[in-house]
């Protein structure tokens, strides 16, 4: 073997490690928030939780949640390549199980203590207004009594806020107590998607919660939008936090970047997500 190749490459660090579940065909989850993070010149790994051929929503759906032993090894792989400690953040989303949940739970919290300075990204996803719980609701609590305590920030919708915080969430001023509760040492901030505003739903509003400050964002309400929306929100947030942004600059950019996505891909008569191709990593 060449010694003279003793340090990994730049190219070969990862930025971001996203953990997820993973469609073949479809734009949700790693595949929809791995086309993103390239987007931005960052390198991307995936860590999957579930791998189906689509999104369950079509007649037939093939595949299924990945074995707790593989997932626990992938992720302990992160680290037995060395890359724990040079790692930007870590963004997760659907786990769809306890048993997920809790061996995500050890490593981000081994990964907190050999990275202290990582972010953190956490989308609770559990479930929508007009759907209920989609996972156990049992994971509300593992959620906000594990998981949430160990997030540098938090992306959840209306309804996963609610469960959280333990009750409904009916106006402005309860959405900002709710999220402010979830606020910790480590979780800075909560920025809660689709908020909808009285209107018809014309317009969503998007929450950016601080200790010391609100910023809410509102764009347009598209019916019929693609699934994945919500992944693609919280992969965009991500980059723009690794790339330096504030978390209410980030916020405003990622929802807008959304909206502009979801209108085009409508408009292109695409029924998925569309992202455009990756540029290449610098330096």
């Amino acid at each position: 073997m060449n010694d003279t190749i003793t340090a990994q490459s730049s190219i070969d660090i990862p930025d971001v490690v996203s953990i997820q579940s993973q469609v073949t065909y479809g734009s949700v989850g790693n595949s929809i928030a791995l086309p993103a993070l390239r987007q931005h010149g960052l390198y991307a790994l995936a860590v999957p939780t579930f791998l189906l051929s689509n999104t369950p929503h079509f007649p037939v759906c093939y595949g299924g949640e990945l074995p707790d032993e593989w997932f626990n090894g992938y992720l302990r792989a992160v680290e037995e390549r060395g890359q724990a400690d040079t790692l930007q953040a870590v963004l997760t989303g659907y786990l769809g199980s306890m048993a997920k949940a809790r061996i995500l739970c050890t490593w981000l919290t081994r990964l907190r203590q050999i990275n202290p300075s990582i972010r953190l990204i956490i989308d609770p996803v559990m479930g929508d207004e007009d759907t209920g719980f989609y996972v156990d609701p049992g994971l509300a609590s593992f959620y906000r009594e594990h998981l949430v305590p160990l997030a540098s920030g938090i992306t959840p919708n209306l309804f996963e806020l609610a469960q959280l915080c333990g009750g409904p969430l009916r106006c402005r001023e309860e959405i900002i107590q709710g999220a402010r509760s979830l606020l910790s040492k480590n979780t800075r901030w909560v920025v809660v998607t689709s908020a909808a505003t009285v209107v018809a739903q014309k317009t969503l509003e998007v929450f950016c919660v601080t200790p010391d400050s609100v910023t809410v964002t509102e764009h347009c309400f598209y019916k019929g939008a693609p699934k994945g929306t919500g992944d693609l929100f919280s992969a965009e947030l991500t980059a723009r936090l690794v790339q330096g942004y504030r978390i209410e600059d980030a916020t405003q950019l990622a929802a807008l970047f959304t909206a502009q996505r979801i209108l085009e891909s409508q408009a292109g008569g695409y029924h998925e997500l569309f992202v455009p191709p990756a540029v290449k990593k610098r330096g």
